[in-house]
């Protein structure tokens, strides 16, 4: 071994060692070693989600089986969750430390470099998109559908959300995602209910262990993962009565970007035992930035594509539509993934 060949053999060594201390974070390691990240080494850190079914962990696992087959190993960033991913990836910063709700979920590792790409929902990317952070872009949408929903205790008698304000029940109202307009609507607000000695709570989470009148959430779904577990767990456990949402406010929602106007099919929950007119969201979407390299995300919109049979056999009921693949409430398409979609004959 030459002089020049000893030396580089030590300098990777010591890049290696305090990589694996935690000296360095893993993309400051040498291109092309082991150890270093990002597109270029093939080794992409993508913001997903915890591993126990959370939607963005279980679609984590989906994008890193669908890239191996194209020579990419894909590193799972668990603690890029909740509203984290947007920002993460657009400043290419590097994952916050661990914190105790992330154990909780099952996420124990940390990934110290900088993130590539992620998923999340499509609304959160759009707002983001909007709002802060221009340079990301859109590079596979999936469908994953949930409804909004509002049940009752039957035993509560309550038969329309107006009888709340009417008789100043003291009830305890667990509310989520939708709930805000909905409460609006029928002029309920946390400081009138707590007047009349009621309440409101959190939906998202809520076990057999709660105490509750009322449950507002767009989470609507059968599947047992975090987000939405509320609704199988409770409605399994107490009798519910689903109560239909005015007309007009309906299409007050249809008009927001995240929601359509859907019906719920009898026995999507029990005590769903009529179809139920409301709306719903769909979309978890995969995205990256401008700057990632334009075959790198032509790569990746090929993957989940030829990849997309497993999405039957995931926790939520996901789907790949080649009619909606392509876009997401206006958030720019990735080059590489519109020449991906163009080649398939999937964009008009």
């Amino acid at each position: 071994m030459t002089r020049v060949e000893q030396h580089l053999r030590r300098a990777s060594l010591a890049v290696t060692l305090l990589t694996a201390a935690g000296v360095l974070p893993a993309a400051a390691a040498q291109a092309g070693s082991p150890t270093a990240t990002g597109w270029e080494a093939r080794r992409p850190v993508m913001a997903a989600a915890c591993p126990q079914a959370c939607p963005w962990g279980e679609l984590g696992d989906f994008v890193s089986e669908a890239m191996a087959p194209l020579g990419y190993e894909v590193i799972l960033c668990r603690n890029c969750n909740r509203d984290r991913g947007p920002r993460l990836v657009a400043t290419a910063s590097v994952p916050p430390e661990l914190d105790p709700l992330d154990a909780r979920v099952g996420t124990t590792t940390r990934v110290d470099a900088p993130v590539d790409f992620g998923v999340t929902a499509a609304g959160m990317l759009a707002s983001a998109a909007r709002a802060q952070y221009p340079n990301l872009r859109l590079v596979a949408n999936i469908e994953d559908p949930t409804y909004l929903l509002v049940a009752v205790k039957a035993e509560s008698g309550i038969t329309d959300l107006g009888d709340i304000r009417a008789r100043r029940l003291p009830v305890t109202i667990l509310a989520g995602g939708g709930s805000a307009p909905v409460l609006e609507r029928y002029g309920i607000t946390a400081e009138a209910l707590a007047s009349w000695g009621g309440s409101v709570g959190r939906a998202m989470g809520a076990g057999l262990d709660v105490d509750f009148d009322v449950i507002i959430d767009d989470l609507g779904s059968p599947a047992m993962n975090p987000e939405s577990r509320q609704w199988p767990t409770l409605s399994q456990a107490y009798d519910l009565r689903f109560l239909d949402l005015p007309e007009g406010l309906l299409e007050e929602l249809a008009r927001e970007p995240d929601y359509e106007r859907v019906t719920v099919k009898w026995g999507l929950l029990r005590g769903v035992d009529r179809e139920i007119p409301t709306v719903g969201r769909s979309g978890e979407v995969i995205f990256a930035r401008a700057d990632t390299p334009e075959q790198a995300a032509y790569d990746l919109a090929r993957a989940v594509d030829e990849h997309r049979a497993a999405l039957r056999w995931h926790v939520r009921p996901y789907s790949y539509d080649p009619e909606t693949v392509w876009r997401s409430q206006g958030v720019p398409l990735h080059p590489g993934a519109e020449r991906y979609y163009r080649e398939k004959g999937y964009l008009p």
